[in-house]
């Protein structure tokens, strides 16, 4: 993990950190950081699968001059409470009580929705159900829109091969856990970022007996599939939507743009960040930041909200 003086700019994004709330969602309390001017327009972020709002630490202060900015821990992630049983319909609950808790509903211009990897597919969905109450959705490298033979997933989501949950393994430090954190699914190149895998790793774990454990609970992952049928339904919102991959993805191709333009009837924004893996906010934050921000703006000022 990281051992020198952080940069500059991430020392002064975690000077600013997000204010800790929550919200009761189905006898679950659902815990979320918040950045900003509550007033601002809405920039949800729904984190990958076994992520939490803290992976955003470090990019949030950076929207929090023109939005109002949150990021969620779902049910069985992060400091938010466990479930006995989770479901897509409940995510979505929990999504939108999180829009309405932190204000976003209620101001002038409705909230976008971010979601990155598994995250883009839960983002979808409350899209779906709820697009007249947005403004737009964002996925980021998580819109599956074929079965491509790159996609380690395919046969884990489909194919019934899921494996078992691990059980519960307790590290004796809180160190000794971070040390043992690493990135699923392996990134496809080189990720150059230690200060940001090595605050998202300290953030990861909590106490219990004996040591420290992961906060994430593996039956959470049991929502995620490859919902392909997503895609199809982006022709049919009527909120904005936008498709971001990195370059080294395993979810796209080369024919992404063409495949999402064919099924959403050209009106999903699609584009590619060059040099990204599939954690774009971690080794490519600036770019990262530019990209979502620059599509949220153009959203807003097209709606005559800014």
């Amino acid at each position: 993990m990281a051992t020198d003086a952080p940069p500059a700019w991430f020392a002064r994004a975690l000077a600013s950190p997000g204010r800790s709330r929550s919200v009761e969602v189905a006898g679950c309390p659902i815990h979320y950081l918040q950045w900003g001017d509550p007033g601002r327009p809405g920039l949800l972020f729904v984190p990958a699968s076994g992520g939490h709002a803290h992976w955003y630490d470090h990019v949030a202060p950076f929207f929090a001059d023109r939005f109002n900015v949150v990021a969620i821990d779902l049910a069985g992630c992060g400091d938010s409470g466990r479930r006995e049983t989770y479901s897509t319909e409940l995510i979505v609950a929990e999504i939108m009580a999180v829009c309405a808790d932190s204000g976003m509903l209620a101001a002038m211009v409705p909230p976008t929705l971010v979601g990155h990897s598994a995250g883009a597919q839960f983002a979808l969905r409350a899209a779906v159900a709820h697009d007249r109450d947005l403004l737009g959705v964002i996925a980021i490298d998580g819109l599956r829109y074929a079965r491509l033979a790159k996609d380690h997933a395919v046969k884990a989501l489909e194919g019934g091969e899921r494996p078992a949950p691990r059980p519960l393994h307790v590290h004796p430090s809180l160190e000794q856990a971070a040390a043992r954190f690493r990135l699923r699914p392996e990134p496809l190149a080189p990720i150059d970022a230690p200060h940001v895998l090595a605050h998202i790793a300290r953030h990861s774990y909590r106490p219990v007996a004996g040591g420290w454990a992961a906060k994430f609970d593996p039956a959470q992952a049991g929502t995620i599939a490859l919902a392909l049928e997503l895609t199809g339904a982006l022709r049919h919102l009527a909120c904005r939507s936008a498709a971001i991959y990195s370059e080294h993805t395993h979810v796209a191709d080369e024919t992404a743009a063409e495949a999402i333009a064919a099924a959403s009837g050209g009106r999903t924004v699609v584009f590619t960040i060059p040099g990204t893996t599939h954690y774009p906010l971690i080794d490519s934050p600036f770019a990262f930041v530019a990209a979502v921000k620059g599509v949220a703006l153009s959203w807003i000022a097209a709606a005559g909200g800014g």
